[in-house]
């Protein structure tokens, strides 16, 4: 099997992350794998563990414009060619095109299209006001799925707003969930994890009696950072000894960094940008912050859950489908920023009680596993790629929907 998947972002976040985890382990199944994406110095890191998980990667410019348009329409024909030419270079079996936005890969569904190249589509994303769409973009989007396409998507609350944007079924579209490398039951009173407090506390420079409240997420206006900022001036009010740790790499860095000295708050927040480590971030914050203003499937949120962190988060998109408000964490209202500051505080004093929902999260997200998402993710494709599409094609794929 040549596997070919194709995506747009220039950056890295969940939806890349989603790439290099079907990427790694197609080659694990033996599978000839070849990554296609714009080469840009902020996705440099994604490009080198594609690499070092031996898939190839080919510089493709498909990076979308901002434009609209009759522009963006011509922008999408010449993607388009660009990807026509990799496809009869690479000649592959089936492709994966990964969308980090809904309307983004126009030219790579056509081109797919047009040579009728077996071809799933997965959409990570869609903003609740919706995206304008062009009558001529979106002929061109149903024509293109009609020859051999199988379009996805991660979370079942992202199916009516795609459907209704694209104008097609919402039951054409399937759902497979984002899942994550689930950890080993974690004792979080262990002396091992007292020692990894410490030890990060160390290298952060955080005092070892600070409580330490992680965001994990790109800097983008989308993930809330901006909500979090305005509360936490009155939270360092009732304990001065909270720090704030921000994972994640994006374009509003440094606006969020003069806010941060405007507020005077700089020496309580740190940025640590990309970072690999994760999991002994999760393992030694003491309570997960998610503002997020939407989202597809948070691989975030998961991962939080999964490793028995307290979370306060928003009940936007598919958030809901993860958590139960009280269950499972706090659930607050995306943007309300009073709701936010009383999550927080009501957390913070109340340590027992968040720990009994951490309990049941992590046992929730137990349904999510990136095992089960890739060998989902691996049957659509694998359904796709028959030479012929029998009557059994819809029952089979029909299987991975949740």
């Amino acid at each position: 099997m040549k596997l070919l998947i194709i995506t747009s972002a220039t950056v890295r976040g969940g939806a890349e992350e989603y790439v290099l985890t079907i990427a790694a382990a197609a080659v694990q199944a033996g599978w000839h794998t070849h990554v296609a994406l714009p080469y840009a110095d902020s996705n440099a890191s994604l490009r080198q563990a594609l690499e070092a998980n031996h898939a190839s990667c080919h510089p493709l410019a498909i990076a979308e414009p901002s434009n609209r348009g009759m522009q963006a329409m011509a922008s999408a024909f010449l993607r388009s060619v660009r990807t026509r030419a990799l496809l009869l270079a690479i000649k592959p079996d089936v492709v994966l095109i990964n969308l980090p936005w809904a309307d983004h890969c126009l030219g790579s569904i056509v081109a797919c299209g047009w040579l009728q190249i077996p071809t799933a589509v997965m959409f990570h994303l869609i903003p609740p006001e919706g995206i304008p769409l062009s009558r001529s973009r979106r002929h061109a989007y149903t024509w293109a799925r009609a020859r051999r396409q199988q379009w996805l998507t991660n979370a079942q609350a992202n199916r009516p707003p795609l459907a209704n944007l694209f104008q097609m079924p919402s039951s054409d579209l399937l759902c497979i969930y984002n899942g994550i490398q689930l950890p080993t039951l974690l004792d979080r009173n262990s002396e091992a994890i007292t020692a990894l407090r410490q030890q990060v506390r160390q290298e952060l420079g955080i005092p070892a009696t600070s409580k330490l409240l992680l965001t994990v997420g790109r800097l983008t206006p989308q993930k809330g950072y901006e909500d979090l900022l305005e509360v936490i001036p009155a939270l360092l009010e009732s304990d001065p000894d909270l720090r704030f740790v921000w994972a994640g790499e994006g374009e509003q860095r440094q606006d969020l960094c003069d806010r941060l000295h405007s507020a005077g708050i700089a020496d309580k927040v740190l940025l640590l940008g990309h970072r690999s480590d994760l999991p002994r971030l999760l393992q030694t914050a003491d309570l997960f912050v998610f503002p997020t203003r939407f989202e597809g499937h948070p691989f975030a949120l998961l991962e939080a859950m999964a490793y028995g962190l307290p979370i306060v988060t928003t009940n936007v998109s598919s958030i809901p489908e993860v958590m139960t408000h009280q269950v499972h964490g706090l659930l607050c209202p995306s943007g309300d920023r009073k709701a936010l500051l009383h999550s927080i505080e009501w957390a913070l004093r109340h340590p027992d009680e968040m720990q009994t929902m951490a309990q049941q999260a992590q046992q929730q997200a137990q349904h999510f596993s990136q095992a089960s998402m890739i060998e989902k993710t691996f049957s659509v494709l694998q359904t796709l790629s028959l030479p012929t599409q029998s009557s059994s094609h819809s029952s089979t794929i029909a299987g991975v929907t949740h």
